[in-house]
């Protein structure tokens, strides 16, 4: 009882002033006031009713989108001790810029025993050139000797058959024909001779030749090894391979690292939003169509964007196990397409937005005025 006594004190006493506000205003007027109230009131939620609607037809949202950028990580190539680090976790690096050394005389070595082996092969190498310009001129000496006792067993032979025709006359003695005739076997040897040496140096040019051949193939095998020797060594020193800003440092003085382990990361400076929409929200979405973006670490802050690409299949088709459909019992998910927005706003130092950052896109997908880019 006394609670309904309290509220109806209140509600009276609510009853009374707003009785005596009204009763202060003329009839006309109040009816005037109240109808003007009421208009105001109505269109003021009939606007704000429409710009929902309209807004909600006209743009596609996701709370399912995160920042994303290039991140490259930096692993080590060789094996060995880390003997130097020349940076820091957020450190900001260029291009080119060293960050990690690995103790190198292993791999020096390795190119000063390369080296040393290129150049005794070179070195044969000459000393087979030199010996084969020689062969060639002893293969010179041979053929014009050749061609002196080829003339020499010609005359022999012509003087032979002299003989031999005035023996069958008997103009001159056995003893005589018999003593041309061995003239003419002796200049027969002799070419004979002259022959199996130029053969000789022939086929000892060609074998000189071949080793030629077979010592190039060794220089370049043994200049293979030098430049994987070499390619070694300056793998012992790690250099930024893009400009950004080292994250994920494991690289410290001491470690003996192998190929292969990963050491650092360096996150470039662009950076660009991935937003996964439902592909019943895709059916207006185009290339090059405005994006307002909200980042859930900066309330209040709107950044401007824009459609950049949709991606040519859903998430799941380049997922790890994609979904066999065909199989088992079925039941229909929504698909989501990732779709990549570009940031068109510029970067703010105070703000940055670094990959990972959860962001909710809003897309106006009504259609543009003038030619869209192709993506996919």
């Amino acid at each position: 009882m006394e609670t309904s006594s309290k509220k109806g004190k209140s509600g009276a006493g609510r009853n009374s002033i707003l009785h005596r506000f009204l009763s202060a205003i003329p009839n006309t007027k109040k009816r005037i006031f109240l109808l003007f109230a009421v208009i105001l009131i109505l269109s003021a939620g009939g606007m704000q009713g429409i710009r929902f609607f309209v807004h909600r037809i006209t743009h596609e949202s996701t709370d399912d989108a995160f920042v994303t950028g290039t991140i490259v990580p930096v692993a080590a190539e060789v094996r060995g001790r880390i003997t130097r680090v020349h940076v820091e976790d957020n450190q900001q690096v260029k291009a080119g810029e060293v960050l990690v050394e690995i103790f190198p005389d292993d791999y020096s070595n390795k190119v000063q025993e390369s080296r040393n082996e290129v150049s005794r092969l070179v070195a044969e190498d000459r000393e087979l050139g030199a010996s084969t310009a020689q062969q060639k001129k002893a293969l010179e000496q041979a053929r014009a000797s050749l061609n002196a006792l080829l003339a020499e067993e010609r005359l022999a032979e012509k003087e032979l058959k002299r003989y031999e025709a005035l023996h069958a006359r008997e103009v001159v003695s056995t003893s005589a024909l018999d003593r041309v005739d061995s003239q003419w076997r002796v200049a027969f040897s002799r070419r004979r001779a002259a022959e199996a040496a130029v053969d000789e140096a022939e086929a000892a040019i060609m074998t000189l030749q071949a080793k030629s051949a077979t010592q190039s193939f060794k220089i370049e095998k043994a200049e293979s090894i030098l430049r994987t020797a070499e390619l070694e060594l300056s793998r012992t020193t790690l250099t930024a391979p893009i400009d950004g800003t080292v994250a994920m440092k494991k690289a410290d003085p001491g470690k003996y690292v192998q190929p292969g382990q990963p050491l650092l990361s360096i996150v470039g400076k662009e950076t660009w939003i991935i937003a996964n929409f439902k592909e019943t929200q895709i059916k207006k979405m185009a290339v090059n169509q405005p994006v307002d973006i909200i980042v859930d670490a900066y309330p209040g802050i709107r950044l401007k964007g824009r459609v950049d690409s949709l991606q040519s299949g859903t998430g799941a088709v380049f997922s790890l196990l994609p979904p066999e459909n065909a199989t088992g019992n079925f039941v229909k998910v929504v698909q989501r397409v990732p779709v990549k927005i570009t940031i068109e706003s510029p970067g703010d130092p105070a703000h940055p937005l670094w990959p990972g950052l959860s962001v909710v896109p809003v897309v106006d997908v009504r259609p543009l005025a003038g030619p869209r880019r192709e993506g996919g």
